[in-house]
């Protein structure tokens, strides 16, 4: 017997299988077919995880080096601490305190014993023993009396550890004198001053105490340009000044002494080479511009702390050693080579060297006052401007005498 029901029943259709659409179903007689429903979107492939590595998976680029490091770091704090529990002073941070004073309140006191003077860029005005041209601060005896200045001292403030403190050494009235501030110490009585500090030519603050450590005299230092000072005119009043009087009061007077030649000098410049090939050899056997000084006095004058310079606005350009001395009726010859040497006091060489194109000379005695003067044009290769004995000048052949 056949079922027929199970015979003529179609079968139903497949499910779909992947992304395949179904296949149509086929109408049965009589029927109208039955749309299919729309197929499913495709669902897409969730992206396979990346395995872990031990423990948590990959380590980003640089990790490990960046963990010894620190661990290095963390040791030596450690180390440090045990070493030294209390800490450790910032000295950097202290100096750089020390650069930038603050301000303080100035004290003009009444005592004989005052600051006068203070230069915080020497451009060339005062030259130290070595020739080199450091800060200077003058003080100055402005009483009737002398006064020792032992345990006087100079500071940048209050709580200072450098400072300088003057030896046992007597300041007469109307008497000045000159500390260079370079940092080096020098104290002795007889030898230049050096106080262990520098100043700062942006501004600065200097203090003067007595002996008995008390602070007698105070002052706030502007800003000052090369070349220029802060001069004390008063008890109360400071100016910037280009008038610079080095080792005298304040004044007009004494600055007009420090700038006109003095009459009754005996040294003068008798000879000037300024481009020598054949001439007065150096220690060395080399020719150097020179300048030929004469002693027109019978007996031997000591020029020590002298100065020669072809700068006029800075008479004391290079200075002569102590020591050096030129002999009644002789010369000394000078070499204006550059080298800057005063080893040998018969061999000197000055830090300038000569212009053939012409230029003025300077002789200043050790106040620093211009003793002679002179102003030379165009000067061929070995030939010089040569002084004659009523005091006239020509040029002429070169000499190289020297006195020896």
């Amino acid at each position: 017997m056949t079922d027929y029901n199970r015979a003529n029943r179609p079968a139903p259709p497949r499910a779909p299988q992947g992304n395949r659409p179904a296949p149509p179903r086929t109408p049965q007689a009589g029927r109208p077919a039955t749309p299919a429903p729309p197929a499913a979107p495709a669902r897409p492939a969730k992206p396979r995880k990346a395995p872990l590595g031990p423990p948590y998976g990959k380590l980003p680029k640089g990790f490990v080096p960046l963990v010894i490091v620190c661990a290095a770091i963390l040791a030596l704090g450690l180390a440090l601490q045990s070493a030294m529990p209390g800490g450790f002073a910032l000295k950097a941070r202290k100096i750089a305190v020390e650069n930038q004073p603050v301000r303080i309140s100035e004290i003009h006191g009444d005592g004989p014993i005052r600051l006068n003077e203070i230069m915080t860029a020497n451009g060339g005005v005062m030259v130290d023993a070595s020739g080199a041209t450091p800060d200077w601060v003058e003080v100055a005896n402005v009483g009737n009396r002398p006064v020792n200045l032992k345990g006087y001292v100079l500071a940048r403030s209050a709580k200072a550890g450098n400072v300088f403190v003057f030896p046992d050494a007597i300041l007469q009235p109307g008497e000045c004198a000159i500390v260079y501030a370079d940092g080096t110490l020098q104290a002795e009585l007889g030898e230049e001053l050096h106080a262990p500090f520098r100043l700062s030519s942006t501004g600065d603050v200097l203090m003067l105490f007595n002996a008995a450590d008390v602070a007698v005299d105070t002052v706030n230092i502007p800003q000052l340009s090369d070349g220029e000072v802060y001069a004390r005119m008063d008890r109360d009043t400071w100016t910037v000044s280009a008038q610079t009087t080095p080792g005298l009061l304040n004044t007009e007077e004494n600055y007009r002494v420090l700038t006109s030649v003095v009459q009754d000098s005996p040294i003068r410049m008798c000879e000037v080479v300024a481009s020598n090939t054949r001439y007065a050899p150096d220690e060395s056997g080399v020719f150097h511009d020179y300048v030929v000084l004469r002693n027109t006095s019978e007996g031997e004058v000591d020029i020590g702390g002298w100065y020669l310079s072809d700068k006029p606005k800075l008479p004391r350009l290079w200075r002569f050693p102590q020591g050096t001395s030129i002999p009644g009726g002789g010369t000394l010859l000078v070499y204006c080579s550059g080298l800057n040497r005063v080893e040998n006091t018969s061999r000197l060489h000055t830090s300038f060297k000569l212009s053939t194109e012409g230029e003025t000379l300077t002789l200043s005695n050790a106040k620093g006052q211009p003793v002679d003067t002179v102003t030379y044009d165009l000067l061929r290769t070995d030939t010089a401007y040569l002084r004659a004995d009523d005091g006239s000048w020509s040029v002429g052949e070169a000499t190289g005498k020297s006195g020896e």
